[in-house]
């Protein structure tokens, strides 16, 4: 029944260990779930990073040349042909109409005309009568022709173009001046428990926009601004925005309603907030401040661009837009806005413009349901679960290698989730959770294996010296007249170490694991005489020659039985009590002079420790009464090792021994034979 419950409590040990291993990897999988639901600032840092690396593994590429829409660039060729920028708006009212005559689904400018045009005959007119007195005789033309602005807006009233408008928010002004713009008629579909109208969409402070004659006679508009993240990159664009109660279309939306003659879109609210944009059969994602992510499609421009001067040239093939949406926007330096992507550092508007429009057309997206967070937060429960079970079981190499497929299978499903779904579903807390466990688990395994490995070395020194003693006691049974020898000889020692430790010859050798270790190997000084006969080892009178001969060989017999035990256990061994136990049994006889055995060692040819050893024994033979001889008294004994300085001892270790021969003494006393 004892060795079953040993046996019992020794299995118990590991599963508690395990069982607290699981329990912390528990509790850091709550702690990251805690930061999932909250989502800190650095957090959405990181997952706006993870987001792009996937987008740039799952779409870099990946794009194509779409026909539709197509970007009319007013680029540097064409202000070199034309004349720098701006130009007159007849000038550009003549390009928008040629573009139209081409059978332009769809037109949207990416610029406004926030002021009256300078270069109008009336302006110019009036500009020569206020500051040189002299009247300009227009009579000759047409008074349509002289205001530009009124040609102009002729031409927008009589196709599909779609002006466009920047908002301002809190902090950047209001409306300056009349801006005429054209709010979004839309329907509202609830579901139960929803806003009857979408709440937590941006709220505008007020517009900028073009001169009221042009806003006015353009049949649609919408707002070009976009929002990038925090860390400047545009991933997401607003669809609407709310001001002065109503609500406005970006342009690009604004432009597909234009050019598709699409009736009212029907707004999905649910308790959550909008979920999406219904534009004809086409459910278009966002998020509740109606944000789209954009789904883009290589680095760099894609869509087919035609440059400006080649429509007012008449270049341009009649079937190269027909029925196409068009954009008419600027490459060129100091008129294009270069917002940074997560796949390209400098895209320009009316790229970002086509994107989304292109999306919207092929109802291709990015959506990020409202389950998503949800899953994430599951995910990161299993992943924890999974990987504190990992670590509690295995070894954390098998561990680390399963954790490592664990994580590498959730990268790769979130780049199918998004590659092929177009569902957006973050690995970073899942990652972060996995990563956490493992190196959290690990350090606990480590730190409790470092504690097992001290009380295991613990355990191991209290058996060296439990050996230890039982091979002196051995000793002892053999010879019980040398008492108390064995234990006053490990003091002796360790006070002659400390003591030649302050000389520098001995620092570096004489350490406090080295001293320690001759401390406890001292014992073993005397193992050898186990193989002494009795006759001769417990004789009481004089040895005879042939008798000191066999005596002499304890040394011999001490190095052998340590050297078959190291034999025995091999590398476990070095550098451990028995090595030095082999020096002190084979060496402590030795003489300075090379008069000892039992090879003739002579001067610093003998072992440190044997000399050390030397000294101490003696010192105890002398002042100890023997079956051959009377004891010494301290006096005696001090002066007789003094005057073997040099012959029998080392004259150093004898220095050591005179400056602390009190602290010899007083082992003595306290230890004397029973």
């Amino acid at each position: 029944m004892t060795f079953l419950a040993v046996r019992a409590a020794l299995l118990a040990k590991p599963k508690t260990m395990r069982g607290w291993i699981f329990l912390s990897g528990v509790c850091a999988t709550l702690l990251v779930s805690l930061l999932t639901i909250r989502q800190p600032v650095f957090f959405r840092f990181l997952d706006s990073k993870v987001y792009d690396t996937l987008l740039r593994s799952e779409y870099s590429g990946r794009g194509h040349a779409p026909d539709n829409p197509v970007i009319v660039d007013i680029d540097e060729q064409s202000l070199a042909r034309f004349g720098q920028w701006p130009w007159p708006r007849y000038r550009v009212g003549l390009l928008v109409r040629k573009i139209q005559e081409q059978g332009a689904a769809g037109i949207c400018l990416d610029m406004f005309f926030p002021e009256a045009d300078r270069t109008s005959l009336n302006v110019v007119q009036e500009d020569i009568r206020r500051e040189y007195g002299m009247q300009l005789d227009l009579r000759a033309i047409p008074a349509h022709l002289a205001d530009n602005d009124a040609i102009f807006s002729e031409i927008l009233a009589k196709g599909p173009f779609v002006l466009s408008y920047d908002f301002l928010f809190s902090g950047e002004g209001t409306t300056r001046g009349e801006c005429p713009l054209h709010p979004l008629q839309t329907a509202i579909m609830g579901k139960p428990g929803a806003p009857a109208t979408p709440a937590g969409l941006f709220q505008a402070t007020g517009a900028v926009c073009s001169v009221p004659a042009l806003s006015k006679a353009a049949p649609a508009s919408g707002f070009f601004n976009v929002i990038p993240d925090a860390d400047g990159v545009l991933r997401r664009v607003p669809l609407l925005i709310e001001f002065k109660g109503r609500l406005y279309p970006t342009l690009a939306l604004a432009t597909v309603l234009q050019s598709a003659g699409t009736g009212r879109p029907v707004l999905k609210v649910s308790p959550r907030g909008l979920e999406s944009i219904v534009v004809g059969d086409t459910a278009i994602p966002v998020d509740s401040k109606a944000n789209l992510l954009i789904r883009f499609h290589e680095k760099g421009k894609h869509f087919t661009t035609i440059p400006a001067r080649d429509f007012l040239l008449d270049r341009v093939p009649r079937n190269r837009i027909e029925g196409r949406i068009v954009i008419l926007g600027s490459s060129a330096a100091g008129l294009e806005k270069l917002h940074a992507t997560p796949l390209t550092p400098a895209l320009p508007g009316a790229e970002i413009h086509a994107t989304i429009i292109d999306n919207i057309l092929k109802k291709e997206f990015i959506s990020r349901p409202y389950w998503a967070p949800g899953m994430e937060l599951m995910a990161v429960l299993f992943c924890g679960v999974i990987s504190a079970l990992l670590m509690s079981w295995t070894r954390s190499i098998l561990g680390l290698s399963l954790i490592s497929l664990v994580g590498v299978g959730l990268w790769l499903a979130s780049g199918w989730m998004l590659g092929s779904r177009g569902i957006f579903l973050s690995p970073l807390f899942p990652l972060v959770t996995l990563g956490c466990n493992f190196s959290l688990l690990t350090f606990i395994k480590y730190w409790r294996e470092e504690q097992t490995v001290k009380t295991r070395n613990r355990e191991l020194v209290v058996m060296q010296n439990f050996t230890i003693q039982c091979l002196a006691a051995l000793t002892e049974t053999r010879d019980s007249e040398t008492g108390r020898h064995i234990e006053r000889c490990q003091h002796y020692v360790r006070i002659l170490c400390n003591q030649l430790a302050t000389n520098p010859k001995f620092t570096d050798i004489l350490d406090d694991e080295t001293i320690d270790l001759l401390y406890r190997s001292a014992s073993l000084h005397d193992i050898g005489k186990v193989g002494v006969p009795d006759s001769i080892l417990l004789k009481p009178s004089t040895l005879s020659e042939d008798e000191y001969r066999e005596m002499k060989k304890h040394t011999l017999y001490g190095r052998e039985a340590i050297e078959r035990a190291e034999h025995l256990y091999g590398k476990d061994v070095k550098d451990s009590f028995l090595q030095f136990g082999k020096v002190i049994a084979y060496s402590h006889h030795e003489k300075w002079n090379g008069s000892g055995y039992p090879e003739g060692l002579a001067g610093e040819d003998i072992p440190l420790f044997g000399r050390i050893m030397a000294v101490a024994d003696v010192y105890d033979a002398l002042i100890c009464r023997r079956r051959y001889k009377p004891s010494f008294t301290h006096e005696e004994s001090v002066e007789i090792i003094s005057r073997n300085k040099g012959t029998h001892f080392d004259p150093l270790v004898v220095e050591a021994f005179l400056a602390v021969q009190d602290e010899f003494g007083n082992v003595a006393r306290q230890l004397p034979d029973e």
